[in-house]
Parts: C-alpha cells; sequence; structure tokens
C-alpha cells in the first residue's frame, strides 16, 4: 500500500487504450512510453504494467509495504527518507519510508514503478487515466492528497543492485533538432517559410499540457488556406491554427484533428516531447519516413537487448 500525503500532479498510467481511436476513444496513457517500458523492466515487469506519472514534483508518498521501484523519466530530486534516490535503477523501500518529489533538475515527468504493477481495474483495455472522460486511473481521476493505491508484496527480498541504467536517464540528456515527417500539408508552405520553420527556435507555451504543446511563436502562411475536413492524429502530430502558433499533439490529444497538418515528430524524439517544460526551446528537422523507421528499429533492436538482459538478472 502507498499513501498520498500530497499529490501535486500525478496520475496512474499505462502505455493507453490503443485500437479505439476509430470509436472516438482516445489512446491517453503516459506521454514519455519509453521512461515507463524502461522504469517496468528495471523490475522485470511487463512494458504496459501500470505505474505512477509524477509532472513538475511536489509529490510526498508514504510507503507502507515494503517492495522494489523503479524511478525514470525526468531528474525531480527524489528523496526517501531525506536521502537522494538513484534514478533508474531497481530500488527497495522498506515500510514506512517516506518517498519525496521535490522539483525539477532536469525534464518534466518521472515515472514511478513498482515490482508487479499498482493494482486497479482496467476500462477498455487500460489502467491509463483519461481526466477528460472520467475513465480509468484511480477511480477516473488524478491522484489526490489522502488517496491509497495498493500493491503486490516484495518476492525478492535479497538483491543487490549497484549499477544503473542509461535508458530514459535524464543524465544522458539528447540534444539537436527533433526529427519531423512532413505531412499532407507541409507543401502548403512556400520554401521561405519551410525554412522559417526549421530554422525557428521554438519556446513551449505556458499553455501547454497533456494534450497538446503550444509553440509562442507564430508561423502564418503566404495566403489563407481552405477549411478542412477532420482527419485522424496521432503523438507528435504538428498542427497550424489559424493564429499561427503551431501546436504539438500529445498522450491525451483528440482522435481527429482539422486544422493543417505539417508533420508528424518522429517516435524516436517522442520522449524529448513529453520531457519539454514551459519555456524550453525546440527546433525541427525533416526526414523521410523511411529514415524515420530506420531510427527507430536501431533504437528498437538495442532496447530488447538490454530487456532480455534485465529478464534474466530477475530470473537467472
Amino acid at each position: 500500500m502507498m499513501v498520498f500525503e500530497t499529490a501535486g500532479i500525478s496520475s496512474l498510467q499505462d502505455l493507453g487504450r490503443r485500437g479505439l481511436q476509430n470509436q472516438g476513444i482516445g489512446v491517453c496513457g503516459a506521454m514519455d512510453s519509453l521512461a515507463v517500458r524502461v522504469a517496468n523492466n528495471l523490475l522485470g515487469n511487463a512494458d504496459n504494467t501500470s505505474l505512477i506519472e509524477i509532472t513538475l514534483g511536489g509529490v510526498r508518498l508514504r510507503i507502507e509495504q515494503t517492495q522494489w521501484f523503479a524511478i525514470t523519466g525526468a531528474d525531480l530530486q527524489a528523496e526517501a527518507d531525506a536521502i537522494a534516490v538513484d534514478l533508474c535503477r531497481p530500488i527497495r523501500l522498506e515500510a514506512g519510508t517516506m518517498l519525496h518529489f521535490k522539483h525539477p533538475r532536469q525534464g518534466c515527468r518521472a515515472y514511478l514503478a513498482v515490482q508487479g504493477g499498482f493494482n486497479a481495474e482496467p476500462i477498455l483495455g487500460s489502467v491509463a487515466t483519461d481526466i477528460r472522460s472520467g475513465i480509468g486511473g484511480f477511480e477516473g481521476h488524478a491522484f489526490q492528497r489522502g488517496d491509497r493505491i495498493a500493491y503486490a508484496a516484495s518476492r525478492y527480498p535479497g538483491k543487490t543492485v549497484r549499477w544503473h541504467t542509461a535508458w530514459a536517464n535524464p543524465s544522458f540528456p539528447e540534444a539537436g533538432p527533433l526529427p519531423f515527417v512532413p505531412g499532407s500539408h507541409w507543401s502548403w508552405l512556400d520554401k521561405n517559410r519551410q525554412e522559417q520553420f526549421c530554422s525557428t527556435e521554438w519556446r513551449i507555451s505556458r499553455n501547454s499540457d497533456r494534450m497538446g504543446l503550444r509553440l509562442e511563436q507564430a508561423l502564418h502562411p503566404e495566403s489563407a488556406w481552405p477549411s478542412l475536413l477532420s482527419s485522424g492524429v496521432a503523438f507528435g502530430s504538428i498542427q497550424l491554427p489559424p493564429d499561427g502558433h503551431p501546436i504539438i499533439l500529445a498522450a491525451d490529444r483528440q482522435t481527429t484533428g482539422g486544422y493543417p497538418l505539417l508533420g508528424t515528430v518522429a517516435s524516436i524524439a517522442h520522449s524529448r516531447l513529453a520531457q519539454c517544460r514551459p519555456g524550453d526551446h525546440l527546433s525541427f528537422e525533416p526526414v523521410s519516413a523511411a529514415e524515420a523507421v530506420r531510427q527507430w528499429r536501431r533504437r528498437e533492436l538495442h532496447y530488447r537487448q538490454w530487456r532480455q538482459h534485465m529478464a534474466q538478472w530477475w530470473h537467472p
């Protein structure tokens, strides 16, 4: 059992509700899916095991049952009984421990996984919190002070851990432009505005959330664009609304959108998007769909090799 002494902005998540967008049901799920997978595999869990997403810190948790945990994603200066906690490795917390996520040193969203996952009833195949619809998660809402959530008892009391992984580790940040695959309306921009989009250091607006990241600067087409029928959208879709301020859609996005689609951020860079805070800067670099797939496959190959190693560590 775990008790929220303070909850901040935290919610129960997994990898989301897949395959239901054609019925108008959003995917939701964790913003940083790679950090989720890494946190779970550090503990021998399946990729899609439920965990807690913590945004920007300000969370205090009282551990009431000894168990193995892992923290990945952002560095929110986590402490256990006022002692700094190592990220990206299994950590054993004893009953009575107070786990505190303070303020972000790097990144935006941290993920707290527990061995065996947190107890929650899936809805439409997922425990992901969909706050707008009031489904999933902890009784359909984000965590609040005083909430108590259960998890399984520890099965591995005797292991010693003296290592950590570079996967989803804020100590190894990625840099450079975000690769994006130009979309169906990219050609509507003239060459000068295409160059402007790619050369601008875009700033993340304060009006950003789990639905989408809004950018402060504007990009105005040479002439007005025609109205469009709505079409499907994905995590990383870059829309250009009439006010000229691009929006990058994220986990809690709607299932369709009617704004022109400039492109979609390649999945290899989704973790970087998820860890952006208001005020951060980013830029874009166009890549082909084939190159985006090649980069993803290369990362997945390395990740799956590491995952096999972790499975053998827990189950030799």
